[in-house]
């Protein structure tokens, strides 16, 4: 199941902005210029894998519904990787940086069990933390075994 599609990203870019992202050539000003599907896919892939390597070991993949806390910030993962490949040099708009910057920490928040998507199947990894061990009743202590050395 893909986490965004090429319709979340039109609503979060603008769709001239949206196809100079994509578009390495002259634009052919005879036809209206489209996207390019090949470079959004591979926005999304990037994206996708991101999220995933956070969600790994903690919730089982691919998700079977995709909760819209992680539609949203693979959209942002996204938007990002699209303004970065320009090859301009310019520096990627504040809002591009702050929506990255916060899609990580929620997706770090997410992976150390701060936040939780709501699986609805409610199979996750298990937690790191307190193991608890059964043994049997002590039957020498150390001082009875110093006796017998």
């Amino acid at each position: 199941m893909r986490y965004c599609t090429l319709a979340d990203l039109q609503l979060a870019i603008p769709q001239a902005t949206l196809t100079q992202l994509t578009n390495d050539a002259p634009a052919d000003y005879s036809v209206e210029p489209e996207p390019n599907l090949a470079v959004v896919e591979e926005a999304v892939r990037q994206a996708e894998e991101l999220v995933d390597a956070h969600l790994r070991g903690r919730y089982v993949l691919p998700l079977v519904t995709v909760p819209s806390v992680i539609k949203d910030a693979t959209v942002n993962l996204a938007r990002h990787w699209l303004y970065a490949r320009r090859p301009e040099g310019n520096e990627l708009p504040d809002a591009v940086t702050r929506t990255y910057k916060a899609a990580l920490q929620i997706l770090e928040s997410i992976r150390d069990g701060k936040l939780t998507i709501g699986l609805p199947t409610g199979e996750a990894a298990p937690e790191p933390g307190e193991v608890k061990v059964r043994a049997r009743r002590q039957l020498f202590s150390a001082s009875m075994l110093e006796r017998y050395r």
